[in-house]
């Protein structure tokens, strides 16, 4: 079919067109080029929850609400001063309050003489796309058990707050923290137990961060703080705050025992031999297992 035909059948809202496109599952519409609906399937009919009959004449103002109206109109108005295919996603508030996300697919259609006399689109409902994307978009970035950063996203952001670093030469400095006897607390009291001990210390290692620091599971009882603008010095000082604050932490257990967090942890910062992210936390796991065997508790650079 070309354009010429396509263009008499929208015209005359021919029954063979309606009869082509209602047997599609999603909503199809036309309008002219003052972006006035010509028709559209009973899909897309149900989907703005107008008869074929009202809608046609309407403009999307007379549809939908005015912020997405606006973006329809704006997008129709591209495509038909750019004439081809336009394929772009949204979101969409309906009037019930609920948010959807579609993605439209538009192209124009044209008059014999070549000039442009309206356009047809289709819309596909991509809400549970979009749902699954952002699930594993937090599964990339968080981690499930605690709620903080997990170590690939921790990995990645120090990557890029190296090179920033680097680049403006502002120091930048890491604390990598071990929960101490942590397998011994797992064997004693029970993996579940050692579940709530990991995300009391994940809580109260993020309540005392500050606002541009990052706190980052960084495997097992392993908990990564990148400090940015910080030097070596006052991240060892704030290293010996969060002891103090995760040894404050009370975690009761099933047979009412108190049981009390604490960890040791290896700082390192940026600079001319510590030039990289790798660099940086070599340096502070070296640190860490020197904190492990001077007796524990305790921090070294």
């Amino acid at each position: 079919m070309n354009d010429v035909d396509l263009q008499q059948l929208l015209q005359a809202n021919h029954r063979a067109l309606l009869l082509v496109i209602d047997a599609l599952p999603f909503p199809i519409y036309y309008k002219d080029t003052e972006g006035k609906y010509l028709g559209c399937n009973k899909a897309y009919a149900e989907y703005v929850e107008i008869s074929r009959e009202q809608l046609i004449g309407k403009t999307v103002y007379e549809v939908f609400e005015k912020n997405p109206a606006s973006i329809f109109a704006t997008s129709d108005q591209e495509l038909l001063n750019n004439p081809g295919i336009q394929i772009f996603e949204t979101p969409v508030q309906r009037s019930n309050q609920t948010t959807s996300y579609v993605k439209f697919h538009k192209a124009t259609v044209h008059n014999q003489d070549g000039s442009v006399a309206g356009l047809i689109g289709a819309i596909i409902d991509i809400t549970e796309q979009k749902i699954l994307e952002k699930k594993f978009q937090r599964l990339a970035t968080y981690d499930d058990l605690t709620g903080i950063y997990n170590r690939r996203e921790g990995r990645k952001q120090l990557g890029i707050l190296c090179k920033d670093a680097v680049r403006k030469n502002r120091p930048l400095s890491v604390i990598l923290l071990d929960l101490d006897d942590f397998k011994s607390i797992n064997d004693t009291y029970g993996h579940s137990f050692g579940d709530l001990i990991l995300k009391n210390a994940a809580q109260c290692l993020d309540r005392y961060s500050r606002a541009h620091d990052l706190v980052c599971r960084y495997g097992g009882e392993e908990f990564l703080i990148i400090l940015p603008e910080t030097c070596a010095q006052e991240a060892l000082n704030i290293a010996r705050r969060y002891l103090e604050e995760l040894h404050s932490v009370n975690v009761l257990s099933s047979d009412g025992e108190n049981i009390t967090i604490t960890a040791s942890m290896g700082v390192s910062q940026l600079d001319n031999e510590i030039s990289d992210s790798g660099k940086m936390l070599k340096q502070a796991d070296v640190a860490l297992y020197k904190a492990k065997a001077n007796g524990k508790n305790q921090v070294c650079d």
